[in-house]
């Protein structure tokens, strides 16, 4: 899968998370970075998982 799609699409669905959730205390810019990475984390264990599982239903 395109790296960049990965980002993109983290990038989008990190900003709605960002604009239903507000941690007090933290900067908009640091929620952002923060909700990027977790999102990021969620579909590269996702897609890894689903790669895994296409393979072996290839066989």
């Amino acid at each position: 899968m395109n790296t960049e799609f990965i980002k993109t699409l983290a990038k989008e669905l990190a900003t709605r998370i960002n604009k239903l959730v507000n941690i007090p205390l933290v900067k908009e810019e640091d929620e952002q970075a923060f909700f990027e990475m977790i999102v990021m984390m969620i579909l590269e264990i996702l897609i890894s998982k689903l790669g895994t599982e296409l393979k072996l239903t290839n066989r």
